[in-house]
């Protein structure tokens, strides 16, 4: 399984802090959901979502993650 988090508004997926990239394959592979969400809220990362895939793809999942802002 591999976890990647992705930007709803640029489709860029989150390569490290305040970089990007538009290939998957060169993205960061956060250990879990949770890694991933406590990424966003860390690093303020509005209006992105979770993607969780596997090699049986009928396994793979997306979860938006729609935040109004950061308190």
């Amino acid at each position: 399984m591999s976890i990647y988090l992705q930007s709803l508004r640029t489709e860029k997926f989150v390569k490290g802090p305040q970089l990007w990239t538009d290939h998957k394959e060169d993205a960061r592979k956060f250990g879990g959901g949770a890694d991933a969400l406590f990424y966003c809220y860390e690093h303020q990362l509005p209006s992105m979502q979770i993607l969780g895939r596997f090699e049986d793809q009928s396994q793979n999942f997306t979860i938006p993650l729609q935040t109004q802002a950061f308190e």
